[in-house]
């Protein structure tokens, strides 16, 4: 799962996400392009060579990346009761399922009102994968519904969750007869039962759906130019989302392992404007995903060595993300907390189940 950074952060007295608006000079230079082609673009605007190499900075063999093993060619996509309310749809012996007629039972109105997960065991190859999805399937002989259970919990307002529940049965239930299909539904599990388990995973999503965030702040503005040279002197690489990127080379946890954004407008970099003079940030934001990360604590090692050299480069002062005079210590104790507690209970950062909860 590729973890992209969505909107800005801006650095002040707090940090927080915001989408900046777009120009019309910043929209006549956005580009939809494949990687090959943005590497073109680059090196026709001569952002391509960068003054010093000083990639070691972002050796990988510095982590601790947890081998994974083969997938198997045969894999099986099934809904997860530790983080799904399952419904059962008990179709009948010997009755086939065209995927058609689940497009018209699950369709646009209630793929809109009533998220969830269409999962279907296929006689054709004899495995659970997902129904309703390009390149599946045509044919199911059991169904599932899932709910995900962090959608559902809310303390504020009474009766909520047992009544969000109670939507789906009732909802299944008149569309089961308006289609005239003699199914059963079957709850794998009570309400209170899934109610509880969301709860939890409310709990933990507050607890441990956390960032790291450290700035680079000028008083002034940077040479956008610099910057890009500085930024591509490190060996990150500039791409998606039109952000730079330290790039996760193995397939465990996130894409990148950490990334690199402004809260100067427009909050990413075109090399486009960067040449033209007209993107010259007066901050630098290095951030990553602590749940979704292969090696949170050497992730954080590598990003402080990084930002580090930027200022011997750039200047500025390095700073937390309430603005504050960055505390590497202080911050590396509180990282090492977090990931305790989340290993504490059973949450592995960049393990699969962490990537799907986060």
């Amino acid at each position: 799962m590729t973890y992209i950074i969505i909107g800005i952060i801006i650095i002040g007295f707090l940090f927080f996400f915001v989408k900046g608006k777009k120009s019309k000079s910043d929209q006549d230079d956005f580009f939809i392009s494949t990687a090959s082609q943005s590497s073109d673009r680059i090196e026709q605007l001569g952002l391509n060579e960068s003054s010093e190499d000083v990639s070691h900075i972002l050796d990988e063999s510095q982590l601790q990346i947890p081998e994974i093993k083969a997938k198997e060619e045969n894999v099986e996509y099934k809904p997860d009761s530790n983080r799904e309310w399952i419904i059962d749809l008990v179709i009948p012996n010997g009755t086939i399922v065209k995927q058609e007629k689940l497009y018209e039972l699950f369709d646009l109105e209630w793929r809109t009102n009533f998220s969830s997960t269409i999962f279907g065991h296929s006689p054709e190859d004899n495995k659970w994968t997902y129904a309703l999805a390009g390149g599946t399937p045509e044919t199911y002989d059991q169904i599932q519904v899932a709910i995900n259970l962090l959608d559902v919990f809310n303390e504020e307002i009474p009766n909520y969750n047992t009544k969000k529940l109670e939507r789906y049965i009732i909802e299944l239930e008149k569309r089961l007869k308006n289609h005239s299909l003699e199914y059963e539904i079957e709850e794998t599990e009570t309400k209170e039962s899934a109610i509880e388990k969301s709860k939890q995973l409310v709990k933990f999503n507050e607890l441990f759906d956390k960032d790291i965030l450290i700035g680079l702040q000028s008083d002034n503005q940077y040479n956008g130019k610099e910057v890009w040279d500085v930024l591509q002197s490190l060996g990150l690489k500039w791409g998606d989302g039109d952000l730079f990127h330290w790039n996760n080379s193995s397939d465990y946890a996130s894409d990148q392992h950490f990334s690199v954004w402004t809260s100067t407008e427009p909050g990413y970099f075109l090399p486009e404007q960067v040449t033209k003079g007209k993107m010259n940030p007066t901050n630098l934001v290095f951030g990553f995903s602590i749940p979704r990360s292969a090696d949170p604590m050497n992730v954080y090692r590598v990003l402080v060595n990084s930002i580090k050299y930027c200022q011997t480069r750039l200047g500025g002062q390095i700073i937390n993300r309430n603005g504050e005079p960055f505390n590497e210590q202080l911050e590396l104790i509180q990282l090492s907390e977090l990931i305790k507690n989340m290993t504490d209970n059973g949450i592995i950062p960049g393990s699969d189940n962490s990537l799907m909860l986060y």
